[in-house]
C-alpha cells in the first residue's frame, strides 16, 4: 500500500505548494512575526531570518519614557503599598514630591494627584527627618508651591485636588501656629481660590469672613487690601461657576456689610452670571452699579469684558435702546481703548457691516487725534490686534467666516499685525468651513510665534487631525506641523496622538509610533490614555491591516498600556484566532494569565473563548498547553460553558473520545447540559469511529425525557448519522421531520447534511435526493460555491459556516 506521506508529497508537488513538516528543527516557527521595534518578543515567537546587510545597519534607539520628574518614585510607593511591600525611604519620597511639584507647569490630572497625596500622607506618618531633629521633610516654600500647582484646575472632577489642598493647608496652618505668626497672606488666598475652583465656595466664604473681614480704608496695607479684594472676587466667581444664585447675592450683601467694595472684576463676575442665565434685567442692574478698586474708594469704570458682555446681551435681546445708552455713556467722556473695542463689537453684533465698522474706526482715529492736539500727553489710541480678534470672534459666534476674513483684511489694510490668537481663530473657522488648505496657510503665520497657549495648541491639534483624515494631503503635510510642535516640546491631545500612531502604523513605522507614545502617553490621565489604547485596539481589529502590523501594534499596546482591561484583551485574542493565528492568540492569553491584576486575569468566559478559538483553528498543541494552565488556575472552576468549549476543541483536533468525556462530566454536574451542549456532543460523535453508537443513546434519552428538540440539535444528530455513513437513516429523518418537528429542511439543514456525507458516491445520492425534493434549496447551495478535499480529489464541501459557540 502506498504511504500517506508519499501521496501528500506528490499532491503538493502537483499543486505547486511547499511541503511542510511540523517536526523540522530549523523551521520558521512563527512566520512574519518580526518585531520592527525594540519591544521584547518571546524567542519562540520570532522568525528565523538571516540578512547579511543588516549586519552593518545601525540599530535605532527608541526614546525613553517622558515621565514627569519624581513621578516614577511616587508610583513605586503606591504599588508597594498595594502589595504590602517595603516602601521607598521618606527622603526619597520627599525628594520626588518636591521635584514633581517644582517641575509642574500645567494642571495636574486626578491620577497624579492621587499618588502625590499618598506620598504626602506617607511623609506625614514619618514627620521628622532623622538626621536633624525637628526638621520637616517638606519646607513651607515647597508646600506653598504644591498649593499653587493645585490651583490650576484640570478637566473633570477636582475632589482629590480639594482633599489634597486641605491637607496642605492644615499643615501650613499648624506650622504657622508653631512659629506664632499671624501672617497668613502668603498661602491663605491661594487656598481660598482652590476652594472656589472646586465647588467649596461656601467654605471659602466662611474662612474669608474671619481672615479678610474688611473694611478697606486708606490705612489698610496694600497687600492686605489686594488680598481681600482678590479673595472676595474669587468667591463671587466660584458661586457663579456653581450656578448658585442665592449664595451669590448673599455674598454681595456680606461684602456690603463688611465694607468690602465691589471691584470691576467682581462686577464682571456678576454681569457674566446673569447674562449667561439670560436674566438681562438683573445683568443691567449690576452693570449700572458703582465699582471701586482696591487702592481707593473712588468709582472706577467696568472692565472692557463687562462692556462687551452687556452690549452682546443687548444685541441678543434686541434692546438697542439700552445698548445705545451704554455706547453714549462710553462716548460722553474720552473713551478708553477697551471702551472703543466694546463699541465696535456692539456694532458688529447688531448687524453693521465691515465697511460701517471701518468708518467708525476712522471716526475714532480723528477724535483721538483732535484730543491729542489739545493735550499731547494723551495716548494715541488706534484699533489693534485685540480689536480685530474681538470682531472675528463675533463673526465666529454667528458662523460667518466670510465676514471674519473681511475683518482680517481690514486689519491688514490698517497695518495691524496678527498675533497667535488671530491665526488660531483663522484656523478654527476655516476648518469649520472645511477649508483645510486655508487653515494650513494660517498655520504658516502661526509658526512664526515663539510660544502657544493652551487654546492655540488645541486648534493646531484639530488641524493635524483634519490633515490626517484628508485624502488630498500627504504624510509630509502632517509631519511638517508635528515636527514643529515636537521641537517646541508642545503636548498633543490624546485624540491627535491616537490618530498619528495609526498613521505611522499603517506606514509600517512602528518605531515612530512608540517614540510618540513615549513622549506623550505618560502625561495623560487614565481616561485620556484609554482614548489612545482604544484607537490602537481598533487598528488591530481592522482586517485591512496585515497580521504582522496587528501583532506589532499589540506588542506596543501591551507594554505601554498595561492597564487595558480583560474585555479588550479577549477581543484582541479572538481577532488573532479569526486571522488564523492561534499562536498569537495564545500569547495574548498568557499575557492575561500572567498579569498582576486579578481584574485582568482570565475568567471563565475568557477560557471558553480561548478553547473555542483552538477549536476553530484545530490547534491541538496550544489546546493542551492552556488546558493544563486551567487545571492550575485556582480562581476558575469548570462550568458547562468551559466544558462545552473543551468538547468543541477536542472534537476539532480529532480527539473525539476525550470530547465525549467532557459530555459525561456535564451530564453528571450539578449545572447540567444546555441545548448547546447537546449539539456539541453530537458534533463530537461525527469524527469518531462508530460515532452513531454514541449519538443514538443521547438521542433516545432526549426523546424519553420529552426534551423540546430545536433545529440546531436535530441537525447535529442528522450530521452525526451522515458522517458515520448512515445514509438511509438520515433520509428517513428528513422524510418525517416536518410531521414530527414542524420545520422544513432548508439551506442550513441540507447543506450540513451534504458536507458531513464524506463519500463521493453517497454525496451524489444526497444531491439527487435534494434535487428531487427541494430543488430551490439546491439552487441556493450551488450559489455558495464549493471546494474538494484531499487536495482537490476528494468529496465536495460547500462554503458554509458550521461553527458552534459554547
Amino acid at each position: 500500500m502506498p504511504s500517506h506521506l508519499t501521496r501528500v508529497v506528490f499532491r503538493s508537488i502537483i499543486a505547486n505548494r511547499p511541503v511542510l513538516y511540523r517536526g523540522c528543527l530549523q523551521r520558521s516557527a512563527r512566520p512574519r512575526i518580526v518585531s520592527r521595534h525594540g519591544l521584547s518578543i518571546p524567542s519562540h515567537a520570532r522568525c528565523q531570518r538571516r540578512t547579511f546587510f543588516d549586519l552593518f545597519k545601525p540599530t535605532r534607539k527608541l526614546k525613553d519614557p517622558d515621565v514627569p520628574p519624581g513621578l516614577d518614585t511616587l508610583y513605586v510607593l503606591s504599588n508597594r503599598k498595594d502589595m504590602a511591600a517595603r516602601p521607598p525611604t521618606p527622603a526619597e519620597v520627599a525628594g520626588a514630591l518636591n521635584a514633581f511639584f517644582s517641575a509642574s507647569t500645567k494642571p495636574i490630572d486626578k491620577t497624579h494627584v492621587h499618588v502625590a497625596m499618598l506620598a504626602y500622607k506617607y511623609l506625614l506618618d514619618n514627620p521628622k527627618a532623622p538626621k536633624e531633629e525637628g526638621q520637616h521633610w517638606l519646607s513651607m516654600a515647597g508646600l506653598r508651591k504644591a498649593l499653587a500647582c493645585l490651583g490650576r484646575r484640570p478637566q473633570g472632577s477636582g475632589d482629590l485636588h480639594l482633599a489634597f489642598a486641605r491637607l496642605i493647608h492644615n499643615e501650613l496652618e499648624q506650622r504657622q501656629n508653631e512659629t506664632e505668626s499671624d501672617d497668613q497672606i502668603p498661602f491663605l488666598p491661594a487656598y481660598l481660590n482652590i476652594l472656589c475652583l472646586y465647588g467649596a465656595s461656601l467654605e471659602a466664604r466662611e474662612l474669608a469672613m474671619t481672615a479678610f473681614p474688611g473694611p478697606i480704608g486708606p490705612d489698610t496695607p496694600s497687600a492686605t487690601a489686594q488680598a481681600t479684594i482678590t479673595t472676595w472676587t474669587n468667591i463671587l466667581q466660584g458661586f457663579s461657576h456653581e450656578m448658585n444664585e442665592e449664595e451669590l447675592i448673599k455674598t454681595v450683601e456680606i461684602m456690603s456689610r463688611l465694607s468690602v467694595p465691589v471691584s470691576p472684576d467682581s462686577q464682571e463676575a456678576l454681569v457674566g452670571f446673569f447674562t449667561g442665565k439670560g436674566d438681562f434685567e438683573r445683568a443691567k442692574h449690576w452693570y449700572l452699579q458703582p465699582t471701586a478698586t482696591s487702592q481707593d474708594s473712588e468709582s472706577s469704570e467696568p472692565t472692557g469684558k463687562t462692556h462687551a458682555m452687556i452690549l452682546k446681551a443687548c444685541a441678543l435681546q434686541k434692546d438697542q435702546r439700552f445698548g445705545q445708552q451704554v455706547v453714549a455713556s462710553l462716548l460722553k467722556d474720552i473713551p478708553s481703548k477697551q471702551a472703543w473695542d466694546a463699541i465696535f463689537l456692539w456694532s458688529a453684533a447688531i448687524g453693521k457691516g465691515v465697511d460701517e465698522v471701518d468708518r467708525m474706526m476712522n471716526v475714532m482715529v480723528r477724535r483721538v487725534d483732535d484730543w491729542r492736539k489739545e493735550d499731547p500727553l494723551r495716548p494715541a489710541l488706534r484699533p489693534d490686534v485685540h480689536t480685530v480678534n474681538a470682531l472675528v470672534e463675533v463673526c465666529m459666534s454667528k458662523n460667518d467666516p466670510y465676514s471674519a476674513e473681511r475683518y482680517l483684511s481690514l486689519g491688514e489694510k490698517r497695518g495691524i499685525v496678527p498675533n497667535a490668537r488671530t491665526y488660531s481663530m483663522q484656523i478654527e473657522y476655516r476648518l469649520s468651513a472645511n477649508d483645510i488648505d486655508g487653515a494650513k496657510i494660517a498655520w504658516y503665520g502661526l509658526q512664526e510665534e515663539k510660544s502657544f497657549d493652551e487654546h492655540t495648541l488645541l486648534v493646531i491639534n484639530k488641524l493635524i487631525r483634519a490633515l490626517c483624515v484628508s485624502k488630498q494631503h500627504t504624510f509630509d503635510d502632517v509631519m511638517e506641523i508635528v515636527d514643529d510642535l515636537s521641537v517646541r516640546k508642545a503636548r498633543f491631545t490624546p485624540e491627535t496622538v491616537a490618530m498619528l500612531c495609526t498613521l505611522h502604523l499603517k506606514r509600517g513605522e512602528s518605531e515612530d509610533a512608540i517614540d510618540l507614545l513615549q513622549v506623550h502617553a505618560w502625561h495623560y490621565a487614565p481616561p485620556q490614555r484609554n482614548i489612545v489604547s482604544t484607537k490602537l485596539a481598533e487598528f488591530i481589529l481592522d482586517r485591512d491591516n496585515s497580521t504582522a502590523d496587528a501583532w506589532d501594534t499589540y506588542q506596543i499596546l501591551r507594554q505601554l498600556f498595561g492597564e487595558i482591561g480583560r474585555p479588550i484583551r479577549v477581543r484582541l485574542m479572538n481577532e488573532f484566532f479569526a486571522r488564523g493565528r492561534p499562536d498569537m492568540a495564545c500569547h495574548v492569553f498568557f499575557h492575561m494569565r500572567n498579569h498582576d491584576l486579578p481584574t485582568i486575569c482570565p475568567d471563565r468566559d475568557a477560557y471558553a473563548d480561548v478553547f473555542t478559538g483552538f477549536a476553530r483553528n484545530a490547534d491541538a498543541e496550544s489546546l493542551e498547553l492552556i488546558f493544563n494552565q486551567l487545571k492550575l488556575d485556582l480562581n476558575v472552576d469548570l462550568d458547562t460553558k468551559i466544558r462545552n468549549s473543551l468538547m468543541l476543541a477536542y472534537a476539532a483536533t480529532g480527539n473525539n473520545r476525550r470530547a465525549l468525556e467532557f459530555w459525561a462530566e456535564i451530564v453528571a454536574s450539578k449545572e447540567g447540559p444546555t441545548y448547546r451542549s447537546i449539539a456539541i456532543a453530537f458534533r463530537s460523535c461525527e469524527g469518531m469511529p462508530w460515532g452513531d453508537e454514541h449519538a443514538k443513546p443521547i438521542w433516545r434519552r432526549l426523546k424519553e425525557m420529552d426534551i423540546d428538540i430545536d433545529k440546531e440539535i436535530w441537525t447535529a444528530y442528522l450530521c452525526a448519522l451522515a458522517r458515520n455513513q448512515k445514509h438511509d437513516e438520515a433520509v428517513k429523518m428528513l422524510e418525517v421531520v416536518e410531521e414530527e418537528y414542524g420545520f422544513t429542511p432548508d439551506l442550513y439543514i441540507l447543506c450540513n447534511w451534504f458536507n458531513t456525507t464524506t463519500n463521493i458516491d453517497r454525496q451524489e445520492k444526497v444531491e439527487a435526493w435534494i434535487k428531487a425534493h427541494y430543488p430551490a434549496v439546491w439552487t441556493e447551495m450551488e450559489t455558495l460555491g464549493f471546494y474538494r478535499t484531499e487536495g482537490g480529489f476528494g468529496w465536495r464541501q460547500f462554503y458554509i459556516n458550521r461553527d458552534l459557540d459554547p
